[in-house]
């Protein structure tokens, strides 16, 4: 978790000319709003995630904190899947029913991640039944207390029942990344002789990103639903697959920024180009009858003269 939220910052760090150059300047509108609140709220619960889930409490504490950590991490698993719902929207020429069914899909991952985090995990980890202190997780089913005291004792884990909702929620956040990826991918075989640079350039680096996230997502699965949770390195694969996103989507809003408002120096070599492109032109179509030492001569004839 710790090199998870690193990297949303030092993201951010690095991006941080960009950011002010090319986001705060703008009229407010959807995508600048999710790009703000994708940017930073990460960052503004990690002390308090990290607290949670990284510190070592008291049975009592996790009790009266848990509902509030995993309420914390939903819009942390939903605001990167809306900036792509949004380039995938934008991308399509903005068609009423690409937005239809992405929104429909939205608000069905929306509904489980709430159903999951606020009904689902009711419960704490069973390892307090063993140790005295431990982090702040939530479980969504009560563990028989044999099976799971024989499970830890023979170092294979805590059985992976308890993590079965999460992995649910991987699955649905993995088909809507594939959703939004075979939209992107039908509007460019119907059309990809009419994308102009923008649209060429989300095509390359928007698909990276799904692909990226699509890895992430795949990857909280086979931890989440594979037979027992510690040994499979849960926390790290899955609290990436939450986190990273939120980086990646903002990374992909800036180049698409860039790339719509190029800086002084590209304008300044476009220019340059095509003037050079204009004096080969007119280079070419200059007669020499027409060319003396001292200019050009200019020849202009009436319709009269033309019909002699």
């Amino acid at each position: 978790m710790i090199v998870a939220y690193s990297a949303c910052f030092y993201d951010w760090v690095i991006s941080l000319d960009q950011e002010v150059a090319l986001i705060y300047p703008a009229p407010w509108n959807s995508v600048k709003a999710a790009y703000i609140f994708c940017r930073f709220y990460p960052m503004a619960i990690a002390p308090f995630h990290l607290w949670g889930l990284v510190g070592n409490h008291e049975q009592s504490v996790c009790e009266s904190y848990y509902h509030v950590l995993s309420a914390c991490a939903m819009p942390t698993l939903l605001s990167a899947q809306f900036i792509l719902m949004l380039r995938t929207y934008a991308f399509s020429g903005r068609k009423t029913w690409v937005l239809v069914v992405l929104s429909i899909s939205y608000l069905g991952l929306t509904g489980v991640i709430i159903w999951v985090l606020s009904k689902e995990l009711t419960r704490l980890s069973p390892l307090f039944f063993f140790t005295k202190r431990n982090a702040c997780f939530g479980i969504s089913d009560e563990p028989d207390i044999t099976v799971l005291a024989a499970s830890v004792l023979q170092g294979k884990g805590v059985p992976a029942p308890i993590a079965y909702h999460m992995g649910m929620i991987s699955v649905l956040a993995t088909f809507f990344d594939c959703l939004n990826m075979l939209v992107v991918l039908w509007h460019w075989v119907r059309g990809r002789d009419t994308f102009g640079p923008l649209g060429k350039s989300f095509l390359k680096q928007g698909m990276l990103v799904y692909v990226i996230m699509t890895a992430l997502n795949t990857l909280a699965i086979c931890a989440f639903l594979s037979p027992y949770l510690v040994r499979r390195g849960l926390a790290s694969s899955s609290l990436f697959a939450n986190i990273l996103p939120s980086a990646l989507a903002c990374r992909l809003v800036l180049m698409l920024r860039q790339k719509a408002s190029p800086t002084e120096t590209k304008l300044r070599l476009e220019y340059s180009h095509m003037v050079d492109n204009a004096l080969e032109m007119i280079a070419v179509d200059r007669c020499p009858e027409e060319l003396s030492e001292g200019g050009f001569t200019l020849s202009i004839s009436t319709d009269a003269e033309t019909q002699h």
